[in-house]
This record gives structure tokens, sequence and C-alpha cells, in this order.
């Protein structure tokens, strides 16, 4: 176990640097906030380093594999964005697992960190294959995005930065979550190989995404709303596409 003083130091500079996408993307690695999510970035083998807080430090009891650095409490507030971190940290390597055939999420143009990880998480519990990322999305290993995903970006297959690539040479079954010429999305028998496609909380999926799919599903609204949150949107579709598999 290390302290780290100053905030001039230059390991700390760098773990600063990792609420930029841009260092994120360029290191491979992210930040991770929480005790529940550490462990489970270190059951994952993912872990390269802990950081802690004092006065978490303080009150710790328990010792873990990798190399812990301790700062003090206000040094530690600035690598976290939220009010009242835990007082733990991880930087983590970005998993590579690989994609697997099976139901799967892609997502065109989410912007909002919460819809992101929630979704991620989402597919996750839904048991889908993975996620595949079109370039315009949020970046899913910012903090909220991670927070939301509850540790899921951890466990499933998550292709970046793919755009159209993956539904040009996809052999299954397209799904486009659209109001204009849809279909009730509980009228379909979903095949065990498909894709639903999520687009931008705003706008909805692009136009030339849109003209790759399938069928075009939709889900009725009983009450005075007209949409839902992309993110619980998803999870209905999610969860409906997998009754067939269950």
């Amino acid at each position: 176990m290390k302290f780290i003083e100053s905030k001039q130091n230059p390991l700390f500079k760098q773990w600063l640097k990792l609420n930029t996408r841009k260092a994120r993307k360029q290191s491979k690695t992210f930040i991770v906030d929480g005790l529940r999510i550490v462990e489970h970035a270190l059951e994952s083998g993912l872990i390269e380093t802990i950081v802690m807080s004092e006065s978490y430090h303080q009150k710790v009891a328990f010792t873990f594999d990798v190399q812990v650095y301790v700062v003090p409490d206000q040094h530690f507030k600035l690598l976290i964005e939220t009010e009242n971190p835990q007082g733990i940290l991880g930087i983590v390597k970005e998993p590579e697992l690989p994609l697997k055939s099976g139901k799967i999420l892609y997502l065109d143009g989410i912007q909002d960190p919460g819809n992101m990880g929630t979704l991620i998480r989402t597919a996750d519990a839904a048991g889908f294959s993975g996620v595949v990322l079109r370039s315009g999305c949020t970046d899913p290993f910012n903090q909220k995005a991670l927070r939301s995903s509850m540790g899921s970006i951890l466990s499933i297959p998550l292709i970046l930065n793919d755009d159209l690539s993956y539904l040009r040479n996809c052999n299954t079954k397209i799904y486009a979550a659209a109001l204009e010429n849809g279909v009730n999305y509980r009228h379909i028998n979903y095949p065990d190989e498909s894709v639903l496609i999520i687009g931008n909380e705003g706008n909805g999926i692009s136009d030339e995404v849109l003209e790759l799919a399938d069928q075009r599903i939709y889900i009725p609204m009983i009450g005075a709303v007209e949409s839902l949150n992309a993110s619980i949107a998803g999870g209905i579709l999610m969860f409906e596409m997998q009754k067939s598999c269950t």
C-alpha cells in the first residue's frame, strides 16, 4: 500500500485524466466507483489498481491482491463524479469479450449515460448475448453509465464504434423499435438469433439504420403519453424477445 499526498503526483494526474473520454480511449482503462463494482472487477481479473480515500482506508479491515494507493479525502473527490463517494475506486482495463450468437442489442445514438448503463444492465439481465454501440453513442465507460450498469459492463460483450458493419453482415432477424409502420411487439414470435435496435432518446433510430431492419415494432400506449424512456422501452422489448427462449 502506498500513500500519495500531492495532486501533482504523475500517477494521480493520470487517474484524473480518466474523467475524459479521450484518455479512457487511449489507455483502454476507466474508473469504477464503490466497493461492490470494485469486487466485481477483481473477480473478472480486470482491475489494475485500487485507490482509497484516507478516511475509507482507516475503516478497511481487508486486503486486496492488487496495488492499493491511499490519497487525501479532498483529492479522492476529484477523481469521482458523485457528491458523496464511498471512498474506494478501481482503475480497470476495458473487457474484451467476444460477441456470440443469440439476441443482440444494437444502440443507435443513445446519449444519456443513465440510459446507456441501464440498457446494458437490462441486456445482461434478459440474457442477451451482447451489445453493439454505433458511433455517436455516449461513452459506456463514463462513471454515470457505469453506475447505472451495476457492473454488467464487465460481464456482457460490448462492441464499440461498430457503425453499420454488424447489421450489414448480420444473418439474423433485425427488429427496430419504431412507431411508424410498426407491428405490436407482442404479435411477433422472435427467433433465437435476432437483433433489437433502440434509437436516440429524442430522434429515434436514424434513417440509414432503420432501413436495414426486417421489422419495425412498437409498444402500444394506453395512457396519454406518446412514448417511453429509451431504457424502459428497451427493457420491455428485450424481455418480450426472450420469452420464446425460456
